[in-house]
């Protein structure tokens, strides 16, 4: 049964939680969505006992660098004891051409040439395309562009073992092709700021967030099953946040007559999909 392992929740400029990352996992089978903006990925991940050796697919949802930065590090630590031949499990990076042709740059500037080596001989960079479907340890997934006013951005439709779908859109407010990959879903996972009550505290629309009421309102009319909102502010304490985003979801939510199952996790959770 999949499950899915939440490593960070916060937004850019968390400070007590860990930026939004998280791993897919069944079995033996895992991919990590997006890493962090540091090596704080690593002990994230050992925390809740996944072992970063065992990772051999990670996708970079964009340049950011609380999005990117922790695969770096993942990088770093694995092309030793590959370069040493120690390890022979190869490591698969997808994201789009430019992303990927940013993490090409900053691994050829900070690593030594021995360890940069092993990209294109264990390590890979795989670009993907918008509307392209690949097979990913064991998991069907359909890339889609969100068309982000900040920088190029994917998102993902993915087709569980138990044939469930889980939509992750980005952390953006979601356009056209996020709500086309999001209709019917059963599991969205949504990066929103803060509660609409602290929209104007946090200057949400500002910087091109979601709230709450977006994401609840959202996935009521396009019929998903499960909602997960993270990539929130960390002022509000990690457990009072987790009672006053759900308490917000449900005044949202209260009046329909299907809503959505919601999920305000911290981190280090479970979910089980």
């Amino acid at each position: 049964m999949e499950r899915l392992y939440v490593l960070g929740t916060g937004n850019a400029t968390a400070v007590r939680a860990f930026n939004t990352c998280f791993v897919l996992k069944d079995g033996e089978e895992m991919l990590l969505t997006d890493s962090g903006g540091g090596n704080g990925l690593l002990s994230r991940m050992e925390e809740m006992g996944l072992g970063w050796k065992r990772m051999q697919h990670v996708f970079i949802s964009h340049g950011h660098m609380d999005h990117c930065l922790g695969v770096l590090w993942l990088i770093r630590v694995l092309s030793v004891p590959m370069e040493k031949g120690t390890h022979t499990q190869p490591l698969y990076i997808y994201g789009h051409q430019e992303v990927l042709d940013m993490l090409d740059s900053m691994c050829r500037m900070m690593l030594r040439p021995k360890f940069y080596r092993m990209i294109g001989r264990h390590i890979f960079f795989v670009p993907v395309q918008d509307g392209e479907t690949r097979r990913i340890a064991g998991w069907e997934v359909t890339f889609f562009d969100i068309g982000s006013e900040k920088t190029r951005q994917y998102g993902y439709r993915l087709t569980l073992h138990n044939g469930k779908t889980l939509v992750f859109t980005g952390d953006e407010p979601m356009k056209e092709p996020a709500r086309v990959a999001a209709r019917g879903a059963d599991w969205l996972l949504r990066e929103v700021l803060c509660c609409y009550a602290d929209r104007e505290k946090f200057h949400a629309y500002e910087k091109k967030h979601d709230t709450v009421r977006e994401a609840c309102e959202q996935a009521v009319e396009l019929q998903v099953r499960h909602l997960v909102l993270w990539h929130v502010e960390d002022r509000t304490g990690r457990r009072e946040r987790k009672a006053k985003y759900l308490a917000e979801g449900a005044g949202w939510l209260s009046a329909c007559v299907h809503p959505p199952e919601l999920y305000v996790p911290v981190d280090g959770e479970i979910i089980i999909l």
